[in-house]
């Protein structure tokens, strides 16, 4: 019974009847029965139901790991059938950094939406690899590497950060030229959940820790972007994608010289049982061409106002071995 086995395959990633549930729209009680009526037929047990969350046993590690390469040639086999070149429909839940959903979101995803009008979207922001792998989400942009091998990586460009002032606050407070500066400074410190804290700042080979003297700390990139633009103090880190504008039309100009954040390559994120589902592996592969040429378009926009590193390309085609 495929639906059994599809039922089990999501569980050994998710460790969760609810969660699988909810992903399949079934009850977890019948996720349970399902996984049980397995268990029974195999004459094996599969899942240690005593522990939270639960866990395998050794033979349901080892059908875990088999079982899935035989649901994707299934899932490719009855596409291949039946759809063809058919419209491409369900829901995709998405996670996004909050920023970034409350700014740049929608006009992509109304892109996408053109090309297939079939797929709903369910935007969530915030969640972390952890998430994908529990199937909390289907697909998330993320920043930063992913190691998890479970897990398949479409680079989707880069996120450049840079120190950030008013032209009015500079006038004021006079510009920063190094980090020691900043001690007398108001400066704003991003503490949410995208990405960690800044702590040093680099000048080529030069690493200077970050003398904080005051500061305001916020969860909100974009409420930082506020006190930046209302001339409150300075934001180290600032992402690129949240501030070309500013750069741009002279809201914004740069401090700091020379000195900043590494940059980060960034990927849209999915399982890989998610890749082996039509609606998502095309989705996923779109966001991540179209999140290409969007980084690149605002990088092209300020090139002339800042200095830009060198890009480090990470990842290419995924491995769905």
């Amino acid at each position: 019974d495929l639906s059994a086995w599809k039922l089990f395959s999501s569980v050994a990633q998710s460790r969760s009847f609810s969660v699988t549930g909810s992903a399949f729209g079934v009850e977890p009680s019948t996720v349970s029965r399902a996984i049980s009526a397995l268990e029974a037929s195999l004459g094996q047990r599969l899942i240690s139901r005593g522990e939270r969350p639960l866990a395998l046993t050794a033979k349901g590690e080892l059908l875990a790991r088999r079982i899935e390469p035989i649901l994707s040639a299934h899932r490719r086999l009855i596409e291949a059938a039946t759809q063809g070149n058919a419209a491409i429909e369900g829901d995709i839940r998405l996670s996004v950094a909050p920023g970034f959903a409350t700014r740049r979101l929608m006009p992509l995803l109304a892109e996408f939406s053109d090309i297939y009008p079939g797929i709903s979207f369910s935007i969530q922001v915030g969640l972390k690899a952890a998430d994908v792998k529990s199937q909390k989400c289907d697909v998330a942009a993320l920043t930063g590497v992913q190691d998890d091998p479970s897990l398949i990586s479409l680079f989707r460009g880069r996120c450049i950060y840079l120190p950030v002032a008013s032209p009015e606050y500079v006038q004021r407070h006079g510009m920063p030229l190094n980090p020691e500066d900043l001690s007398r400074h108001t400066v704003f410190v991003y503490t949410g959940p995208v990405r960690s804290r800044t702590k040093s700042l680099w000048k080529g080979s030069r690493e200077a820790p970050v003398p904080y003297g005051k500061t305001v700390a916020s969860t909100d990139i974009l409420a930082i972007r506020e006190g930046v633009l209302n001339h409150r103090g300075i934001s180290l880190d600032m992402p690129l994608v949240q501030c070309w504008e500013d750069l741009k039309e002279g809201r914004m100009v740069p401090v700091l010289p020379g000195w900043r954040r590494p940059q980060a390559p960034c990927f849209v994120v999915l399982s890989k049982s998610s890749w082996s589902t039509k609606r998502l592996r095309v989705f996923s592969e779109w966001f991540a061409q179209r999140l290409q040429r969007f980084f690149r378009s605002f990088e092209e926009e300020v090139a002339g106002i800042v200095p830009l590193e060198p890009e480090i390309r990470i990842g290419g085609r995924p491995d769905i071995s």
